[in-house]
């Protein structure tokens, strides 16, 4: 009995106050997993180019340029010779940067792209000017210690 007495005593929620809690709770969850989507459909354009995959397409092009022997720059094309003579290619195809080796299959490096250029600066130098499909412009030298070709 003594304990009986002990829990009249208690106040707890009403159902009212827990179905109130209840609500609210789900209007936060809905108002935060709705605003999540809109941030990241807003934060990512569908055919600009991804910045992770440019690092790597120029950290890859800087590897070949310091293994190679003899390279060729030319507008469209860039041409680098490791020994033995074993050429790899980066150019562009269709919305993509593929490079090739020995002239045969292809890896895709880059997409969504709308142009790449590839210009000799000075004498050990080029620069990589990407644009891609949304119009946004991307350049980085590329220093290069074999002579060219």
């Amino acid at each position: 009995m003594k304990y009986v007495k002990k829990f009249q005593n208690e106040k707890g929620f009403t159902l009212l106050e827990t179905l109130f809690s209840l609500v609210l709770f789900l209007m936060i969850i809905s108002i935060t997993t709705s605003s999540i989507k809109t941030f990241i459909k807003r934060n990512y354009k569908h055919e600009s180019v991804n910045r992770l995959e440019l690092d790597n397409f120029m950290k890859e092009v800087q590897k070949e340029a310091n293994k190679s022997i003899s390279y060729s720059v030319h507008s469209d094309i860039l041409l680098f010779e490791e020994f033995k003579q074993v050429t790899v290619s980066y150019r562009k195809y269709a919305t993509i940067i593929r490079r090739q080796r020995l002239g045969a299959g292809h890896e895709i490096v880059l997409q969504n792209i709308k142009d790449i250029k590839f210009i000799q600066i000075g004498h050990k130098q080029i620069l990589i000017k990407v644009v891609d499909l949304n119009g946004g412009i991307y350049e980085k030298t590329i220093r290069v210690f074999t002579d060219q070709t």
